[in-house]
């Protein structure tokens, strides 16, 4: 029994000395078989554990993406973007079994090769990371819309096109950027609009030039001169308005109405439509208070400068340029020289007369 007894006490005290020997050198090796993300990593230790899915896994995160769009270019990579992944947490999850249990039972499990493992390891998003990238690209790519605008510095109409501005599609941006990423695309282009300006081109389609002095108006059509017209303009004591301005209404068979000034004193509020009425069967009224295109009967003052204040035309002249020039029409006036005198101007015998000579 003395023998038995002894036998029994080598062989617990063997088998124990096996476990702990064996549990220190196992304890921080992976099970045989044990795979993390895909990678076969049974039997290393934790660091060459991390670096080898760090090489299988992590690795492609690190590599280079350029992302442009019009106006802007980086280089960046999906692990800057936000979609990173967590090695050594994963290593260490499956290292956990080799620590559970007392030293027997982690000597005989991993003995028997129970501790195996497969941890699941894909990339997952860090929210937040590509809002600089995308920051940047909005700040480069915007180019903000120029419109269409009217200049007259040499005394004539040039008109300048309007340009269109451009601007990153943020939403798509963000979409196209984090799709790219997740499917390891190596070049993503950024989706960008084209932002229209306020005025467009087509809003000086038809331009009215006059030129006082000169005593000129001048019609453009889409920026190019379409036609001429002699006209008579405002005395040096009542200048026609300079400025730009608008046709604010298109008037067939206008009535006058007496402007109350000290040759109108005596004369009838308003003179209707018909023969005698000194603007004509056709007139645009601007955006200048007071103030007519219109066409006269005192075709003798045509060439000079004497209304008082309108525009006048001869009347198949203002006919003519009538039926050309919408509502909304930009006119612009502007002084070319001095006030050419008018060398005689008939007496009235009529109030319509009288009308028609200082209107």
């Amino acid at each position: 029994m003395v023998i038995v007894a002894l036998v029994v006490v080598a062989v617990l005290g063997a088998a124990s000395a096996w476990a702990i020997q064996y549990d220190n050198h196992t304890i921080d090796v992976l099970p045989a078989s044990t795979v993390i993300g895909g990678v076969d990593v049974g039997g290393l230790h934790y660091q060459a554990a991390v670096d080898k899915v760090r090489a299988a896994v992590e690795a492609p995160l690190h590599q280079p993406i350029h992302v442009s769009a019009d106006g802007f270019s980086a280089n960046t990579t999906a692990w800057d973007m936000g979609l990173q992944v967590d090695v050594p947490t994963a290593v260490r999850k499956a290292m956990t079994s080799n620590h559970a249990g007392n030293v027997y039972q982690r000597a005989w499990r991993r003995f028997r090769g129970n501790g195996r493992r497969n941890i699941a390891l894909s990339p997952d998003w860090k929210s937040g990371m590509s809002a600089s990238l995308l920051d940047q690209a909005k700040k480069a790519v915007a180019v903000a819309p120029k419109s269409a605008r009217l200049d007259t510095s040499s005394g004539f109409v040039k008109i300048f096109p309007d340009v269109d501005g451009r601007a990153l599609d943020t939403e798509k941006a963000k979409s196209i950027l984090t799709e790219g990423v997740k499917h390891g695309n190596k070049q993503i282009q950024l989706p960008v609009i084209h932002t229209k300006a306020a005025v467009q081109q087509d809003a000086f389609a038809t331009v009215i030039l006059v030129r006082t002095g000169e005593n000129k108006l001048y019609l453009y059509k889409n920026g190019s001169l379409a036609k001429t017209y002699q006209v008579a303009t405002g005395r040096p004591e009542f200048p026609t308005p300079t400025g730009t301005f608008k046709v604010v209404s298109k008037q067939t068979n206008p009535t006058w109405h007496n402007p109350h000034s000290s040759w109108s004193t005596t004369m009838p509020e308003t003179i209707g439509p018909g023969p005698d009425n000194p603007l004509g069967t056709h007139a645009l009224a601007l955006s200048a208070a007071g103030i007519l295109i219109h066409e006269t009967p005192d075709v003798g003052s045509i060439g000079t400068s004497a209304s008082h204040g309108c525009i006048r035309m001869r009347g198949g002249d203002e006919l003519d340029l009538f039926n050309q020039v919408p509502n909304g029409t930009t006119v612009v006036i502007l002084s070319a020289g001095a006030p050419v005198a008018r060398s005689a101007a008939p007496s009235p015998a009529s109030a319509a007369q009288n009308a028609a000579v200082n209107y």
